[in-house]
């Protein structure tokens, strides 16, 4: 468990009961904080908060950012997942680290389709009307730029499942 060795023990809680077999995880929740105006939210993800689910609030002012780790062998398996818990506002974006680094996905139609066929995007986020709950995760599944990240675990939190997820 290399990943779990890396992170401060005050992100999270893990305990081992060799007695019983039990194994307690909790996962780290991390609050970004709204930057009223363009640009990016904060640093860049670190390989460190993997398994990290990232609360996003209503947000101000001009889109915000957070860019993805560049690909590395060590990034590849690490997953962040990010929940709106309000209404965004303005544009949220997870980018990738460089143009030529691609987010497999594709978004839900509401009516147990896709709005298209999974493609290869730039980035993947929140629009302005995306609403409390919507939500979706990012994971590292290579370190090959055409395909290495996978967007899954996709929630539109608007009725129809339309509007929320921002893909680009």
């Amino acid at each position: 468990m290399p990943r779990v060795q890396e992170r401060a023990a005050a992100e999270f809680t893990n305990t081992v009961d060799i007695t019983s077999g039990k194994l307690s995880y909790r996962t780290p929740v991390v609050v970004l904080v709204d930057q009223a105006g363009a640009g990016a939210i904060r640093t860049a993800l670190l390989v460190t908060e993997s398994g990290t689910t990232f609360l996003v609030p209503a947000l101000t002012s001009g889109t915000q950012t957070i860019a993805m780790p560049a690909l590395a062998a060590a990034v590849v398996g690490c997953t962040y997942t990010f929940v709106m818990t309000g209404t965004a506002g303005q544009i949220f974006n997870v980018e990738t680290d460089a143009a030529a680094t691609k987010v497999l996905a594709a978004k839900p139609d509401g009516a147990g389709n896709n709005t298209a066929a999974s493609q290869a995007y730039n980035k993947i986020g929140f629009k302005a009307a995306a609403i409390l709950g919507s939500a979706f995760s990012i994971t590292c599944i290579s370190t090959t730029v055409g395909v290495a990240w996978w967007a899954h675990g996709i929630i539109d939190g608007l009725a129809a499942n339309v509007g929320s997820i921002n893909l680009a």
